[in-house]
């Protein structure tokens, strides 16, 4: 380390000796830190993330940055000594960082690559040898020596055993064997037959095998998740990859400076390609791994704060000298004590309880205020900020985007005949169906009654959204059981592609107009089809 490594944390600079005749003049500059959490070895991590710095140095006029590859303990130690001013490390972690106040949120969201497609999120992969045969389900790894890197990783560790407690396998039935950082150590122990099988977190198997570290098929996968637009090895549900975060005590400003600096690295930049990165996205919504934290009970949700003696003392010292002055007060004072006590700790579970209402309260208003009561996805007023994100997005990167509007046919007589509370189960139904077949990346809107948008966004080339659409109608064509009558569906959708024409000037109000105009030419055409916007049948 430095003597004078400095962040904008207020150190004091140390004055730069004058410049040899010749030599080339010392960037004088001030030196931003960048964390990484080491869940490979720190070589491998620096090798992968130094030119990210590099990129911010030439970014972000004024600040030039350097990069740390840290275990998590060295990161935490880092931060609290105001010596890292930014920091990217797993969604877990910044839980746990986020709980000492020194981390603001979010700036941006790391999405990795695969190949030269985008990777959007992150999860757990269990892995075997492949000639144990007696572990083919979750439920096999009952009383199994298992290898995790740490337990406070989500790739590594929640999200696998999120999926053994949906399997029904109790955590306290396997015998967990933590082999530390990197994650290399938990492959080695699988390897080495040390552990029956072991948790590693998704792209761990794919960097290996192109580091030459592991031949492909040495080792199998579990549960094989199959999503679409993920083509890397998964047994768990898929959470929000990583997120970029700043310092509490970096300025607002800087923090500003380097999100947009992310916002606009490019696939092919030499930092992404370095890093194994497509680029950054607009901050995730983490909720989901804080109810998986939850449900592990892992810190800091493990357990409620207690009313300790030190804290009585604290508050009651002058009551507890007077007791040992005033022997005719002691059983009056003691009495008092654990009335105070206990009426303290019933107002301080009041207060939890107003304010876990409240939160509940402000929740329910922002889904309502964002998402479709009935079936639960994104309404209009979400969908075109999703849009409008997805515009931008598509013009900065060259990239394509499909808008489908979706209306169901005859779903009128389905109210008339069976009733408005069959119509819901049949909409939520055609909601399932349709979330089932879209990819990762893609949005899912109801606007109201029978009418769904589908956002396709990221598509790689201008006949990608054809395969995902035919799959969704096919779908949609299958009949809906509904107290026991058998309710055929189907649907017409409109279709607008962006861009249209080169500098296309397309906002989210066009796109629906035009997508809702060619919604009408498929029903005008005998419905159970689809039209693209400005395209002759």
């Amino acid at each position: 380390m430095l003597g004078c490594l400095l962040g904008v944390s207020g150190a004091v600079w140390a004055q730069p000796k004058p410049d040899a005749p010749g030599a080339v003049p010392a960037d004088t500059r001030p030196l931003l830190t960048l964390g990484v959490f080491a869940y490979r070895p720190k070589p491998v991590m620096l090798q992968r993330f130094n030119a990210l710095g590099d990129f911010l140095s030439a970014r972000v006029p004024g600040y030039r940055f350097q990069v740390q590859a840290l275990s998590g303990p060295e990161l935490e130690q880092e931060i609290e000594a105001g010596r890292v001013d930014f920091v990217l490390t797993n969604p877990v972690h910044f839980h746990l960082l986020r709980e000492g106040g020194r981390l603001s949120g979010s700036l941006a969201s790391m999405v990795l690559r695969h190949g030269d497609t985008p990777v959007h999120g992150i999860g757990g992969v269990i892995v075997r040898l492949p000639d144990r045969t007696d572990l083919a389900t979750l439920t096999d790894l009952r009383g199994r020596r298992i290898a995790v890197s740490g337990r406070e990783s989500l790739g590594s560790y929640m999200a696998p055993a999120a999926e053994l407690l949906q399997a029904g396998v109790p955590l306290h039935e396997l015998h967990i064997v933590e082999t530390g950082q990197p994650v290399d150590r938990v492959v080695e122990a699988v390897l080495q037959r040390e552990v029956d099988a072991g948790f590693v977190r998704t792209s761990v198997l794919e960097d290996l095998e192109r580091e030459g570290k592991l031949q492909p098929g040495q080792l199998v996968h579990m549960n094989p998740q199959q999503v679409p637009g993920f083509a890397l090895r998964l047994s768990t549900n898929l959470y929000p990859e990583w997120p970029f975060l700043a310092a509490v005590h970096v300025p607002p400003e800087l923090s500003h400076q380097v999100a947009l600096a992310l916002m606009d690295l490019r696939p092919y930049d030499p930092a992404a390609l370095q890093a194994g990165l497509y680029g950054f996205s607009i901050p995730a919504d983490y909720a989901a791994i804080e109810r998986v934290m939850r449900e592990l009970r892992m810190p800091p949700f493990d357990q409620l704060p207690t009313v300790t003696w030190t804290d009585v003392w604290l508050r009651y010292q002058l009551w507890i000298v007077s007791l040992g002055l005033s022997g005719s007060l002691v059983l009056l004072l003691a009495l008092g004590l654990g009335f105070n006590t206990r009426r303290l700790v019933r107002i301080k579970r009041e207060l939890q309880a107003d304010r876990a209402l409240l939160q509940q309260q402000r929740e329910a208003l922002d889904r309502l205020a964002h998402y479709d009561p009935l079936t639960g996805v994104p309404n209009r007023r979400l969908l075109e900020d999703r849009l409008q994100v997805a515009l931008a997005r598509a013009r900065r990167q060259a990239s394509r985007l499909a808008v489908c509007y979706l209306d169901l046919d005859n779903f009128k007589p389905v109210n008339d005949l069976l009733g408005h509370a069959a119509g819901d189960r049949f909409l939520i139904e055609i909601t399932r169906r349709l979330q089932q077949g879209l990819r990762a990346a893609d949005t899912l809107a109801r606007l109201g009654g029978d009418e769904f948008v589908l956002l396709l966004a990221d598509l790689s080339h201008e006949d990608e959204w054809q395969p995902v659409l035919q799959r969704l109608l096919e779908a949609l064509r299958q009949p809906v059981q509904i107290d026991g009558h058998a309710v055929a569906s189907s649907a017409s959708v409109g279709v607008v592609l962006f861009p249209a024409a080169p500098d296309d000037p397309a906002d989210p109000d066009t796109l629906l107009r035009h997508a809702d105009q060619a919604m009408y030419q498929a029903k005008q055409e005998g419905r159970n089809r689809y039209r693209v916007f400005g395209l002759k049948a």
